[in-house]
C-alpha cells in the first residue's frame, strides 16, 4: 500500500513539473483552433482541416466522441486504433459505421506484444509496459505508423492523435525516423510522463518543424509549420 501511495505521489509530481514546462513551450494564437469531442476525450484541432482529410486516432478506450466528431462534423476520413477488448466492444455498439476501426496497437515496431492490465480492474486501459506489476494480459498486433499507412494505402496523414498509455515516445520517435509529418499531432503525455521523457520528444518535434499550440493538462496539440 505504501509503495503504491508513493508511486502515485511521484507520478503526480512529475506531471505537474512537465505541465509547467510544456505550458512555457506553447506558441499562442498560432492557428485558429476548435474543440471536438466530449469531456476528457475532447481535443482542440485546427479549424481549417478540410473535409476528406485523413485522421488516425490511436487509443479509443470507452469514449470515441472525438473520433466521431471529426467524421460527423468535419467530414474527415477517420481511422481509429485500439486492440483492447472493451474498446472493441464499445466501438461495435457505438460506431455505427462513422469511423473505420482497427484492432491494432500503435508502436515503434511490427510485432505481437503483451498488453498488461491496470491495477484497478475497473479501468479499461492496458499497457505495453507492465507499469502496475499485474499478472493479467492479452496479446495483440502492434504496428508502426508507416506500416499502418502502407496497409491502408495512405501517402499522408493530416491528423494523428496518440492517447496510448505511455507508448507515445516510441511511436513519435519512429514516426520521425520514418520522416512522417502529420499536419496536426495530438499527444497525451502520460503513464508516466516525467520531464526527462517529455522534453526530448518535444524538442525533436520542434526541430522537425512542429509548434506546440495548445496544452490542456497532459493533452498537447502540435501543428507542423514548415
Amino acid at each position: 500500500m505504501l509503495s503504491r501511495t508513493l508511486g502515485r505521489a511521484w507520478r503526480r509530481a512529475n506531471r505537474l513539473v512537465s505541465r509547467r514546462w510544456l505550458q512555457g513551450q506553447v506558441v499562442k494564437n498560432a492557428v485558429e483552433l476548435r474543440q471536438y469531442g466530449q469531456g476528457h476525450a475532447a481535443w482542440w484541432v485546427p479549424a481549417d482541416l478540410a473535409a476528406g482529410s485523413v485522421a488516425y486516432c490511436g487509443g479509443v478506450g470507452l469514449d470515441a466522441t472525438f473520433d466521431f466528431a471529426l467524421a460527423d462534423e468535419m467530414g474527415l476520413e477517420v481511422h481509429s486504433f485500439d486492440p483492447t477488448p472493451r474498446a472493441l466492444e464499445y466501438m461495435e455498439r457505438e460506431n455505427r459505421g462513422r469511423v473505420r476501426m482497427h484492432p491494432w496497437g500503435l508502436l515503434d515496431r511490427d510485432e505481437v506484444v503483451r498488453f498488461h492490465a491496470p491495477a484497478d480492474p475497473r479501468h479499461v486501459n492496458f499497457f505495453v509496459e507492465n507499469l502496475h506489476g499485474t499478472e493479467e494480459y492479452f496479446e495483440a498486433e502492434c504496428l508502426t505508423i508507416s506500416t499502418v499507412m502502407e496497409r491502408l494505402g495512405h501517402e499522408r496523414i493530416d491528423l494523428l492523435k496518440i492517447d496510448i498509455e505511455g507508448s507515445w515516445g516510441k511511436v513519435i520517435d519512429r514516426m520521425l525516423d520514418d520522416s512522417i509529418l502529420p499536419g496536426t499531432l495530438c499527444v497525451e503525455f502520460d503513464s508516466p510522463a516525467p520531464l526527462w521523457r517529455v522534453r526530448p520528444i518535444v524538442r525533436r518535434l520542434q526541430k522537425a518543424g512542429y509548434s506546440l499550440v495548445r496544452r490542456d493538462k497532459e493533452n498537447c496539440v502540435f501543428v507542423h509549420t514548415r
